[in-house]
């Protein structure tokens, strides 16, 4: 059984209400509590892969000092970035919200419809397809492996969106919380079985 731990990072702070996507903005690390209680969480033995932002970075060095791991010990891969949200990046959530209804591309759960893809940017389709990569490297790669990841509410959706085999749009209503854990097991035939998302 391979096992994916997938973490969200910690809260943004001072995005001034401003859509980020792939952007970099800053996170609050303070709570401690959350953070122990993440670390309690996690297994024994793991490798670590990261999102290259540093809001999922930040969020593994709290981790790793708690956890005592070895200086680089993660494994930046491109693949679990937040969606790219391209000229629409750093936008005000209401103006992005009249820009989507405009074109006819609003989704109430997500920044827009899951197949549009913004200006020099990507759709959740996109960053689904990079996911589904992410995920079947390694499954090749790491056999009966704790694999931990360190990253954004987007690619965590998309990972259950995989899981479950159900249409883009279906997951996008679904909250991932900051700080918290999402489990997918796969077995030695690559099934999925989602253990737990949120805790």
């Amino acid at each position: 059984m391979t096992q994916f731990w997938w973490i969200r990072h910690a809260p943004v702070i001072g995005n001034n209400n401003c859509c980020y996507g792939n952007n970099e903005v800053d996170c609050d690390t303070s709570d401690i509590k959350s953070f122990k209680k993440l670390v309690e969480k996690l297994p024994l033995n793991f490798v670590v892969f990261s999102s290259p932002l540093g809001r999922a970075l930040e969020t593994y060095f709290k981790v790793s000092n708690l956890r005592n791991l070895p200086k680089n010990f993660h494994i930046i891969d491109n693949r679990l970035s937040e969606q790219d949200l391209g000229t629409w990046v750093g936008m005000k959530y209401d103006d992005l919200e009249k820009k989507t209804k405009q074109l006819g591309v609003y989704d109430n759960n997500w920044l827009m419809d899951a197949k549009f893809k913004p200006p020099k940017g990507e759709s959740f389709l996109n960053l689904k397809k990079r996911v589904s990569q992410f995920i079947n490297d390694i499954l090749l790669k790491y056999k009966n492996t704790n694999i931990v990841i360190f990253s954004h509410g987007g690619p965590i959706r998309a990972a259950i969106s995989l899981a479950l085999n159900i249409e883009d749009e279906k997951v996008l209503p679904m909250t991932i919380d900051n700080t918290k854990l999402t489990r997918i097991d796969y077995d030695k035939d690559n099934k999925s079985i989602i253990r737990f998302v949120n805790t």
